[in-house]
């Protein structure tokens, strides 16, 4: 279950995320940015900014545990720690930046621009929007890796992941076959898939 979702840009009855687009001139672009905060502090620094009216979202999934006494509980279990994806302007950005919970920004550290420093990390829309949708759907347990095998591309046609596109990609240590979302510079969010439910894309 995820426990935030941006202003009607997820649209599960079309079986993918689509995102709303604002052709107004002058209206400040939003982007994704990745704000780290301390340990275990994720969801409650989620809830702050959303309270104050920024956009949100930690990558969590929704488990099932059972205590010792029979009672099962829903538990919110976060999937990438330390960090909070907020989807704002850059000057929201810079009011984000000053809140006493957040430590700092996350910077891409694999590019570097011509004054020599790294740039803010900024996750494109279209990724945000299948790590949601693979969040919200998947049956299996979700993953972040670092490292991953590049696969064919492939298109999810049967199941709950339906619609869903990404890469197969083979974890090591594993002979399951995992479907993977590129995060880019965070790596790559897998999670199981059988290959009876999915169709190579050209």
């Amino acid at each position: 279950m995820l426990r935030h979702q941006s202003d009607g840009k997820f649209d599960l009855k079309k079986g993918a995320a689509t995102m709303k687009v604002d052709d107004a001139v002058g209206v400040p672009e939003r982007k994704w940015f990745v704000a780290q905060v301390g340990q275990n502090a994720e969801k409650s620094s989620r809830d702050h900014l959303i309270r104050l009216g920024y956009d949100a979202f930690v990558a969590s999934k929704d488990e099932i545990r059972s205590w010792s006494n029979g009672k099962q509980k829903h538990v919110e279990v976060v999937i990438i720690s330390t960090w909070v994806f907020v989807h704002v302007t850059e000057e929201e950005r810079r009011q984000i930046v000053n809140l006493p919970f957040i430590k700092r920004f996350m910077v891409n550290r694999t590019m570097v621009n011509p004054n020599g420093f790294h740039p803010l990390a900024v996750i494109p829309d279209s990724q945000m929007d299948m790590l949601k949708f693979m969040l919200y759907r998947s049956e299996k347990p979700v993953q972040l890796v670092s490292d991953f095998a590049k696969g064919d591309r492939i298109r999810v046609i049967r199941g709950s992941l339906s619609g869903l596109e990404g890469q197969i990609v083979t974890l090591y240590g594993s002979d399951e076959k995992m479907i993977g979302v590129n995060l880019g510079f965070l790596g790559c969010a897998v999670t199981q898939i059988s290959t009876e439910d999915i169709t190579k894309l050209p």
